[in-house]
């Protein structure tokens, strides 16, 4: 089994950098530093809408797979095409990563391949 083609998705990667400016240090939101990444969401948190009397708003915990090569942070804002590396473009969504989950090749593999990192994802949007 090619263990590439589980991933069906792709990300767009984008990190915050620091810049001085006087003496003030700023922090912005850089161009994508990685695109067109495979990966593939899983394990969905799909909870409803909540609404309120001002404002409506969607949070949902999903996680992400991608190889261990990628360098992701805590922090770092991901855009995620679903289906992209199927030709089924679905939804993009727009999620912020937590510490990733290291899971490197174990000694003498039944299986290769199986070394990736999991990474925790939190979606929240006003609807």
């Amino acid at each position: 089994m090619n263990w590439a083609d589980w991933y069906t998705d792709t990300v767009d990667i984008y990190r915050v950098t620091a810049y001085k400016q006087g003496n003030l240090t700023r922090r912005e939101r850089g161009e994508a530093l990685y695109t067109g990444v495979p990966c593939r969401v899983y394990q969905s948190d799909s909870k409803a809408i909540n609404m309120t009397q001002t404002a409506a708003d969607i949070r949902q915990d999903d996680k992400l797979a991608c190889d261990i090569s990628v360098d992701i942070q805590s922090g770092d804002m991901l855009i995620i095409h679903r289906g992209a590396r199927l030709g089924r473009p679905g939804p993009e969504i727009r999620a912020f990563a937590a510490d990733p989950n290291l899971y490197y090749e174990p000694f003498g593999a039944v299986i290769p391949g199986l070394a990736h990192q999991e990474i925790r994802l939190l979606q929240e949007e006003r609807v």
